[in-house]
């Protein structure tokens, strides 16, 4: 079995008359577009199982886990949210410079949850 890693809009083609693309991300899922021939039967494998029909033996089998929602998963870190991070931090240190300490330790340890400190450099690293 091949196994491909697109990002959103890439494409692939299968025998030159198919043309599959991943049009986007979001939540844990994907988005794919498929154009085809009305000839070519095109059904979700969830509902050919529903129907009684075998999971097809070349697939990975089912892991047993629940879908990994895209809350649930580490983001990138790029420079907007390192500017977002360091905006936020000026804005704390003028609340405590205005003598709202209270306040400020508030936002700072909600920031912390989070950005906990200790990611800040694993996720610049990435």
């Amino acid at each position: 079995m091949l196994k491909l890693s697109l990002l959103p809009e890439e494409y692939l083609v299968i025998n030159e008359n198919i043309v599959v693309q991943l049009t986007r991300i979001a939540g844990g899922r994907a988005g794919l577009a498929v154009h085809a021939g009305r000839e070519i039967p095109i059904v979700r494998g969830t509902v050919l199982e529903q129907q009684g029909r075998e999971r097809p033996a070349c697939l990975l089998p089912p892991s047993g886990k629940k879908g990994r929602y895209y809350r649930d998963q580490i983001f990138r870190w790029n420079d907007d949210r390192e500017k977002a991070v360091r905006k936020m931090k000026q804005t704390i240190e003028r609340l405590e410079e205005k003598g709202c300490g209270e306040e400020a330790e508030i936002l700072r340890t909600q920031l912390e949850r989070v950005i906990p400190a200790f990611w800040e450099e694993d996720l610049a690293a990435q």
